[in-house]
């Protein structure tokens, strides 16, 4: 294993070679070689300075742009899914031929059940319906997983590194956020061009809206506790203007699911700062649970007499938010979870594949339940879900080992808030839980989190808990 000394010895070394080949490249006239050093340059990178390639996939991911077929059927999100898939390779080099790896973070609880459900996934492609859309959905998961959870666990053992990985992702999002509010106020902020008007950085406005929901909490509680915090005066500036910009990215995105989000999320700030226990926040949520189970088939017919379309306007449109029933695209999300739900009942325990939901669902929805915009081919979305989707797809050990993980990050988040005495760790494990919760809650409405743009905030969520736990709580006790 190379010292850290011989390690910046050789990535600055080759780094000089590759800039003068560069230059002496241009100089000859062969352009196209130009390319070749900064690849190079990049590999050099990924090996010695993993950490420089993470914090710039952090900020480039908002502002990445996805397209949809370069031949072959494939499609491609450039620049960040080329990085992802070196820093994957990154990983099996640090795992298995370097070693310079920390192994400590295997045996953490959260980490395990990942584990676990990679586990299941994997297993569950010799079952599934189309083998090559669960593999291409599996190796997409352990991309993220690879990049976002393990690369960052170990970069957050610097817990600046924690903030610089967020702030970064924020000033990606600041310009997606500028760009679309100059882009809708050349049509008077109207709610119909609010659906498209994050293009070409982001393929919908809810996605953009999830993203932004997640930030918010750890933007306020800076500014409510920048004084414990010892945040300096221009800082803070940054942070309140930053908070303002979220916010009306969040309003002007007309994103129902992220405005109930936020309250839920916002709702559980609360409940922690009146220092309610795990137990009990556990206890009443399995409940509520269990009641709409119980009460199923009523919610679910209630939800469908609904005939109506979108409203326009800020009061309709967040009138619809609590009257399911005044919005078709709500009745069509209830059409999808049927056909979750009548899937599950057919495969139980293997479900129909990873990532097979889109191909499969169009037979098992029912008449009295479709939509004017209901379709059987797949093209419209998805199961809306984040939870249902893995019912259907995965059975329920795929949505059973999934909750775990969530249950293992708040467990321990929990335990992290209420045990530490350290006022900067406190701080970013309540804002991570409570915007983890904004993602969550709004996974019942929408799933994201296959998509690059979401994924980085939910396994960077996990590396978060992760490495607070394992680098800046144990010392405390």
């Amino acid at each position: 294993m190379l010292s850290i000394k011989q390690n910046q010895y050789w990535f600055y070394g080759i780094g000089i070679g590759f800039i003068l080949t560069n230059a002496i490249a241009f100089w000859l006239g062969f352009n196209w070689l130009g390319v070749v050093p900064l690849v190079f340059l990049v590999l050099v990178t990924a090996v010695f300075r993993s950490d420089i390639l993470i914090l710039l996939l952090s900020f480039l991911i908002p502002l990445s742009i996805e397209f949809d077929s370069i031949g072959g059927g494939l499609g491609i999100s450039l620049p960040d899914e080329p990085l992802l898939i070196l820093l994957t390779a990154t990983v099996i080099f640090k795992f298995i031929i370097d070693g310079n790896y920390d192994y400590k973070v295997f045996k953490q609880p959260i980490t395990i059940a990942i584990f676990i459900n990679i586990a299941w996934l994997v297993f569950d492609i010799f079952f599934s319906e189309y083998i090559l859309v669960s593999i291409k959905f599996v190796v997409a998961r352990i991309w993220y997983i690879t990049t976002f959870y393990f690369l960052t666990v170990v970069l957050f053992k610097n817990i600046k590194n924690i903030h610089a990985f967020l702030w970064l992702h924020m000033l990606g999002l600041v310009i997606v956020i500028i760009y679309s509010l100059i882009q809708h106020a050349k049509y008077d902020f109207a709610q119909i061009v609010s659906f498209t008007i994050n293009q070409p950085f982001y393929v919908g406005h809810g996605v953009y809206a999830a993203a932004l929901a997640f930030f918010i909490p750890y933007l306020f509680l800076n500014v409510i506790y920048a004084f414990r915090l010892k945040i300096p005066s221009w800082l803070l500036a940054v942070t309140i203007t930053t908070l303002a910009l979220f916010v009306l990215g969040v309003i002007f995105s007309y994103t129902r699911a992220a405005w109930i989000s936020l309250a839920g999320g916002f709702g559980l700030l609360i409940l922690i700062l009146l220092k309610i226990k795990f137990r009990v926040l556990i206890i009443s949520l399995v409940s509520i649970i269990f009641l709409i189970f119980l009460n199923s088939d009523e919610i679910i017919y209630r939800l469908s007499l609904n005939k109506q379309n979108s409203s326009e306007g800020f009061d309709r449109h967040l009138e619809s938010v609590s009257n399911i029933n005044n919005d078709v695209s709500n009745l069509e999300r209830v059409n999808r979870y049927v056909a979750a739900i009548n899937m599950n009942k057919v495969k139980p325990i293997l479900g129909f594949g990873p990532g097979t939901y889109s191909f499969t669902y169009g037979v098992y929805q029912e008449p009295e339940y479709e939509t004017p915009i209901t379709t059987y081919f797949g093209d419209n979305g998805t199961s809306h879900s984040e939870y249902l989707g893995p019912l259907a797809e995965s059975g329920w050990p795929g949505l059973l080992t999934f909750l775990a993980i969530i249950y293992l990050a708040y467990s321990v988040g929990y335990k992290i808030i209420f045990k530490t005495n350290n006022t900067e760790v406190k701080i970013l494990a309540i804002s991570t839980l409570v915007g983890l919760s904004t993602f969550l809650i709004h996974g019942l409405l929408n799933n994201y989190s296959e998509t690059d743009k979401i994924a980085i905030i939910l396994w960077g969520s996990f590396a978060i808990i992760t490495a607070l736990k394992q680098y800046h709580f144990k010392k405390e006790l």
